[in-house]
């Protein structure tokens, strides 16, 4: 058995209540004897513990992610910049992936409010993404922060989203500007909110200016069901050699980086000169796009900046609750022209 809060207090000549305070309020100890405890407690090892600390400071410095997948490189890079910003205050992350499964996801959820976090980010799980939100049936003792393109505040929660739209529609005014039809949105089966944001916003484009569906469509690979590993290169690398046989594009926005790496592999093979024959966009900016080769042309969901937002929200409402028109942080969309547009 390890050291204990006790024998600290025993070597140290007091009681167990002045060590508690050294280590949870120092500023209430003696400098002489809480510098004493501290040289004790470094000479011995000796890790509190962190629920009953929590239990006399009512914080256990600890937040909660739940997220959905955490190979997708969306979702990697805002988990490392909220992790990077708290860690630097002490603050530290339990991560829990739930995949798909919404039951796991309700796991999680009870396990994280057991152990008291004093806070908890959710990014894009499935029952934000399937309209089952938990977190508007629920009341919890920390703030809740929804990273979601389309949750709304409920109680105590928080959003930060990124606003697809002024990306998508540069992409759009591209393709008219410089006449690239016929023109194709590419999407995995996958029938998630994102996805039909973008369906959305192109169906409203295509009726606005008055274009067929041979100048403009919308192509969804029925193989492709999950879009953000792997498998949705070689998925979008198979579909579009096939549809290159048949009908050849002048430009396509693919539901996201992965999906676009496919459709350049295949315009490569074929010998398809990109962008002269072939223009190619992503969505989200991931590393993919900024390594290949041509560079990647992409819709910049700019994940770098919602973790930020992510963690500065939760360093503010951890202080005082925000009012109701102060909970929803929007983060607008860039389009990045790169070698590949």
């Amino acid at each position: 058995m390890g050291i204990t809060l006790e024998d600290i207090a025993k070597l140290a000549g007091v009681n167990s209540s002045t060590v508690s305070r050294a280590i949870s309020r120092p500023e209430k100890v003696k400098l002489t004897t809480r510098q004493k405890i501290e040289a004790i407690i470094d000479k011995m090892g000796y890790r509190p513990n962190f629920f009953a600390q929590g239990l006399v400071t009512g914080q256990t410095d600890s937040v909660g992610i739940i997220t959905s997948i955490h190979a997708n490189l969306y979702f990697i890079e805002i988990i490392e910049t909220i992790e990077h910003l708290l860690a630097a205050d002490g603050t530290y992350m339990y991560l829990c992936n739930c995949g798909n499964n919404i039951d796991m996801e309700k796991k999680y959820l009870d396990e994280l409010m057991r152990r008291k976090i004093d806070g908890l980010f959710v990014i894009e799980t499935p029952s934000l993404n399937t309209g089952q939100n938990l977190y508007n049936k629920n009341s919890f003792d920390c703030p809740v922060i929804l990273i979601n393109q389309h949750a709304k505040p409920y109680g105590d929660n928080y959003i930060v989203q990124c606003d697809q739209k002024p990306g998508i529609e540069e992409v759009f005014d591209e393709v008219k500007r410089n006449e690239l039809y016929p023109f194709i949105l590419l999407f995995p089966a996958d029938k998630s909110y994102s996805y039909m944001i973008k369906e959305k916003l192109f169906d409203a484009w295509r009726l606005k200016n008055n274009l067929s569906k041979n100048q403009a469509c919308c192509i969804r690979l029925k193989k492709l069901l999950e879009p953000n590993d792997e498998k949705s290169v070689w998925s979008s690398y198979e579909a579009v050699k096939e549809l290159f046989s048949r009908f050849r594009p002048r430009s396509i926005l693919a539901g996201n980086d992965l999906m676009a790496m496919g459709v350049l592999s295949a315009a490569q093979e074929l010998g398809i000169a990109v962008p002269r024959d072939l223009s190619i966009a992503g969505v989200d900016n991931t590393l993919f796009a900024r390594i290949s080769f041509p560079t990647l042309s992409t819709i910049d969901l700019r994940m770098s900046e919602i973790g930020t937002k992510a963690a500065e929200l939760y360093k503010t409402v951890k202080k005082e609750p925000l009012v109701k028109h102060e909970k929803v942080l929007m983060v607008p969309s860039l389009f990045c022209r790169r070698g590949t547009f």
